[in-house]
């Protein structure tokens, strides 16, 4: 008996030493990742979020909306992460309206352009965000601004 769980002991030990490494993300990634940092909106007058990374997860939190500023701060894009197999980024969306997420895939088409679709239930709904240049930014800095 002694034996047996000495060799499974070696067994298990063997099993996780030769278990996959954790891979850094490669330039393929990278790349991405720059694409999509950054402030975005939707439309005129509409809420502005800010793409950033913390920690290795992306997301996308209001930083600005003058039509509701009770939002500002809540993150809506959650779990954002570079699926490079499939060439987009996908991840979670909050509905504040709704209070519930839905699964979205991204993609960029071109440096100020992002493409959301949310998939809720059969149904897809695509939305689309323009880049916020940093001069359009600077001009919402003030009282009601960043």
């Amino acid at each position: 008996m002694l034996a047996s769980c000495l060799l499974l002991g070696d067994l298990q030990s063997v099993a996780h030493a030769s278990g996959p490494e954790p891979e850094e993300p490669g330039p393929i990634v990278h790349a991405q990742a720059e694409r999509i940092l950054g402030h975005w909106q939707r439309g005129e007058g509409e809420a502005i979020i800010e793409i950033s990374e913390r920690d290795g997860i992306y997301r996308g939190i209001i930083v600005w909306n003058v039509r509701r500023p009770e939002t500002v701060g809540i993150e809506v894009f959650r779990g954002l992460r570079y699926d490079a197999e499939a060439g987009q980024w996908k991840g979670r969306a909050y509905s504040i309206k709704r209070n519930r997420e839905v699964r979205i895939d991204v993609d960029l088409p071109k440096d100020d352009h992002l493409e959301l679709t949310a998939h809720i239930m059969i149904f897809t709904k695509e939305v689309d965000f323009r880049r916020i240049p940093r001069a359009e930014l600077a001009a919402l800095r003030g009282p009601s601004g960043l």
